[in-house]
């Protein structure tokens, strides 16, 4: 099995870009531009009388893109079998730094006009930095703000799942007027039953222990519509009850009625709403 894709320095977790192939081809491709462009434009070293201009920085970035490429192989061919920390990762970021200077500076030495390594080392030292820099900036600004793009899809992944598992007593019921205006919002397990009033609707609910009643305009048509999954259960004509706070039924001869866990006393279970009061009430076998 392959050892962890994130370095770790004493516990801290980096960005997993840094062992993504994707962020080294991303980076590898910024500095060959990045180089391309600097040279061309800056012509840092200048070419020998018998080269041309394109062949000249087609060798000096070329090289310098295959010691890199080399480097940052070899760098995940040894993190698949060993683990990396960050301290590792630094240094051998530092190594290729140096070697990319010292590999250019022995190139344009080799063919140059005559300059000493020394001055060609500092020059090419101080090029190089300038190139390596921005794409490294660049790849790790991009990848972070990646980073940061998939934590908050996890993180919305979890609010998602969440919401979808949570107890339906600490949903809210939202009610809405005939205008389509919010009215009422209300933890669901706090509402007792409703009432018709004519063309209006007295909301029965429970804050702090007490009953209070709020008026809906809207009809009890209104609640048709809402399901069954709500909660709320028909039981007459004029009223609507929470199944959440209902205590228990009792039949007594031809009547039946449900005593609520709060508020007041009982509501009356009508015959045309009779079997589908039992039916919700009772076990399925």
């Amino acid at each position: 099995m392959k050892n962890s894709k994130l370095f770790t320095l004493q516990g801290i977790r980096l960005p997993r870009f840094l062992t993504r192939w994707r962020g080294t081809f991303f980076f590898l491709a910024m500095v060959f531009i990045i180089a391309t462009v600097f040279v061309l434009v800056y012509n840092p070293l200048n070419p020998p009388p018998s080269w041309s201009r394109q062949l000249y920085t087609t060798l000096l970035v070329g090289s310098g893109f295959v010691v890199l490429l080399l480097s940052r192989v070899i760098m995940h061919l040894v993190h698949r079998h060993h683990v990396l920390y960050l301290w590792q990762y630094m240094l051998w970021g530092v190594g290729e730094v140096l070697l990319f200077i010292f590999g250019l500076t022995l190139f344009a030495y080799l063919l140059g006009d005559g300059e000493t390594f020394s001055s060609l080392l500092l020059r090419v030292s101080l090029d190089v930095v300038g190139i390596l820099f921005v794409p490294y900036v660049i790849t790790v600004l991009l990848f972070l703000l990646d980073e940061k793009k998939e934590e908050i899809a996890r993180l919305k992944g979890v609010i998602e799942t969440q919401s979808q598992t949570i107890d339906t007593r600490s949903t809210t019921f939202n009610f809405y007027d005939r205008g389509g205006r919010l009215a009422l919002a209300i933890r669901s397990n706090d509402v007792l039953y409703i009432e018709s009033s004519d063309n209006y609707c007295n909301i029965h609910y429970v804050v702090d222990g007490k009953e209070e009643t709020f008026v809906l305009h809207n009809s009890m048509k209104y609640f048709d519509t809402w399901g069954e999954e709500s909660g709320l259960l028909r039981c007459h004509r004029s009223y609507i009850v929470n199944k959440r706070n209902v205590k228990l039924f009792r039949k007594e001869k031809d009547t039946l009625t449900l005593e609520l866990s709060q508020g007041v006393g009982t509501l009356p279970v009508s015959r045309s709403y009779r079997d589908t009061v039992l039916q919700a009430f009772t076990p399925a076998p």
